[in-house]
């Protein structure tokens, strides 16, 4: 019996040392350079787009992509200005509204509606890195090229009319003041002209209020221009002398801004930036699916530096960020944004399927 049992344990541990040697030995290998390719479509704050990403090693991957942002509509409402002083503004226009009808034909608003629009676009080029232990997370760095125009705006078509007639407007106020009142060619009588002229020269220029419009009340502060003078204004004013592409001076340093419709009766602004903007981030990603590893969703969060301080440009060159101060309304909260932060906010969704 006992040699049995000795005979038995010999057994077994002969099949147990011959089992473990007949073990299949697993050798790590390393993430070749493009061993696979992922495939993404994103969604987020740089827009809609996909990307394409390989592995490079262990670690780092490299990852290509194009990213725009839809054309939504953000509509803004401006008031229109009648004269220098806003405390007379709005009772002016209540009289002169119903003159510019009878002499130009168009219905005059005392509002202007203005369409504001994302324009930006960008590709992307993107290394990934996954230093730690749980690879889930990422860290990422790299840049994007885009667009120098990143937005727009312009008046809305249904205020054409009242452009048209400020426009008109104003070309007889720059006549009336410089003494250039010799319409009789148009088969008006000259009293008549005389008496029409005098009535804009009281009124003074029209123009549009950059502050937003609101329940028809106008802001009445004082505002200290850098010269020391007091300036009865919507609170803009120049930050210093503006001068025109052919060497006037347009505005001066303290002069209130008013933005006038251009040769064509409109109103238009840009915003533009940098092409090149570095970006650094990090994300979080994981498997989408239980059952099949394919498929991936993974977020994206950084910041894409602008490489210096965004213009809003109007149609006239000025530029609203460094030339004007204190804007007020929608515009005035834009341009706050954009002197504050000198990076755009960067927060994607990617889903990713894997191709090979």
């Amino acid at each position: 019996m006992n040699r049995f049992k000795h005979l038995s344990l010999l057994l077994l541990t002969v099949f147990f040392h011959t089992a473990r040697a007949q073990e299949p030995v697993f050798v790590y290998e390393p993430l070749k350079p493009f061993s696979h390719l992922d495939f993404s479509v994103t969604s987020g704050s740089t827009g809609i787009g996909f990307d394409v990403s390989t592995p490079i090693n262990d670690i780092f991957s490299l990852r290509a992509g194009y990213a725009i942002m839809p054309r939504f509509t953000h509509m803004m409402h401006f008031g229109v200005d009648v004269g220098d002083d806003p405390a007379t503004s709005h009772s002016k226009f209540e009289r002169l509204s119903g003159l510019l009808e009878e002499f130009t034909g168009f219905k005059v608003d005392n509002v202007v509606d203005v369409k504001g629009q994302p324009t930006y676009w960008n590709w992307k080029l993107l290394v990934d890195a996954k230093p730690f232990r749980n690879k889930n997370w990422h860290l990422t760095a790299g840049f994007y090229l885009g667009s120098h125009e990143i937005a727009r705006a312009v008046n809305a078509t249904e205020d054409m009319p009242t452009l048209m007639a400020v426009s008109i407007y104003n070309h007889l106020y720059n006549r009336a003041v410089s003494g250039n009142t010799d319409m009789t060619t148009v088969g008006e009588s000259t009293p008549y002209l005389e008496e029409l002229f005098n009535k804009i020269k009281d009124y003074g220029r029209m123009s549009i209020r950059l502050g937003e419009y609101k329940n028809d009340v106008l802001y009445e502060e004082d505002v200290v221009a850098p010269e020391g003078g007091v300036i009865i204004d919507d609170q803009l004013y120049m930050e210093g002398d503006i001068i025109h592409a052919k060497g006037d001076v347009m505005y001066k340093a303290g002069d209130p801004y008013r933005i006038v419709p251009d040769e064509n009766s409109m109103i238009k602004a840009w915003a533009y930036a940098n092409r090149f903007k570095p970006y650094l981030g990090f994300g979080y990603g994981g498997q989408l699916l239980k059952n099949n590893p394919n498929w991936h969703v993974s977020f994206d969060c950084g910041a894409m530096f602008w490489g210096g301080t965004p213009q809003i440009v109007t149609h006239d060159g000025t530029d609203l960020v460094n030339d004007v101060k204190n804007v007020r309304g929608k515009v005035g909260d834009y341009v706050d944004i954009i002197k504050k932060f000198k990076v755009f906010p960067v927060i994607n969704l990617r889903i990713t399927r894997r191709i090979f």
